[in-house]
C-alpha cells in the first residue's frame, strides 16, 4: 500500500489529531500550540532506520526546546516490537523522555494515512500555525551505518525559525515501510 498521492504538500495545513502517548495520556496536535513548529516523524521501536537516528532526533531535541518533536507509531497493532506496551521501554531504553518529546500511538493508522507517511522514519516539519514547512529525510545517511555529513532537518528548522523559505535541497525519506493493516 503507498499513499504517495496523499503526501502533505508544503504550506497545506497538517490534519489535525488526537492520539495517545506512550504513558496514556491524549495529546492534539491543537495542544502544540505553544511551540514554534512541530517535528511529526512517522517511527517505531524495531526499525533498524529509526534506531540509527534516535542519536539525530535526541540532538534536534536538545538544539530546538521550541519546537515540539512528536514520535507516531503507526505499527502498534501490526508489528509484536512496536506494540503500545513496548513503547515506554523503548522511550527509556533510548533515552527519548523529555518535556517536549511525544510519542504517540496510531493504532487506526488514520493519522499516517492523512499524512502520506510511508516509511519509518518520515519526518514533517509543521510551522507555527501547523502547516507543512519541510518534508524529507532528517540528514544525508543513506544507511543506518552511516555518517550525517548533512542535517536537513535542522537546517529547516533553523530556516524556519527565521522565517526564511524552506530548503529547496530535499530528500525522500528512507527506511522501513509503515505495516500497513489488510
Amino acid at each position: 500500500m503507498s499513499n504517495s498521492e496523499n503526501v502533505l504538500e508544503t504550506g497545506e495545513p497538517a490534519p489535525e489529531f488526537e492520539l495517545e502517548d506512550y504513558k496514556g495520556q491524549n495529546v492534539a496536535l491543537s495542544d502544540l500550540d505553544n511551540y514554534d513548529g512541530v517535528l511529526v516523524i512517522f517511527m517505531c521501536n524495531h526499525c533498524p532506520y529509526v534506531q540509527a537516528e534516535v542519536p539525530e532526533i535526541k540532538k534536534l531535541n536538545d538544539e530546538f526546546s521550541s519546537i515540539a518533536i512528536v514520535g507516531i507509531n503507526s505499527n502498534a497493532e501490526t508489528h509484536p516490537m512496536d506494540s503500545e506496551e513496548k513503547m515506554p521501554e523503548f522511550i527509556e531504553e533510548k533515552g527519548l523522555e523529555s518535556a517536549h518529546f511525544y510519542y504517540l500511538s496510531d493504532p487506526d493508522q488514520e493519522v499516517a494515512k492523512k499524512f502520506g507517511a510511508e516509511c519509518t522514519p518520515d519526518p514533517f516539519l509543521l510551522d507555527m500555525r501547523h502547516r507543512l514547512f519541510y518534508h524529507s529525510k532528517l540528514n544525508d545517511k543513506a544507511g543506518p551505518d552511516d555518517e550525517v555529513e548533512k542535517r536537513y532537518m535542522a537546517d529547516a528548522i533553523e530556516k524556519m525559525l527565521k522565517r526564511k523559505e524552506p530548503p529547496e535541497e530535499r530528500e525522500d525519506p528512507v527506511g522501513c515501510s509503515i505495516k500497513w493493516k489488510e
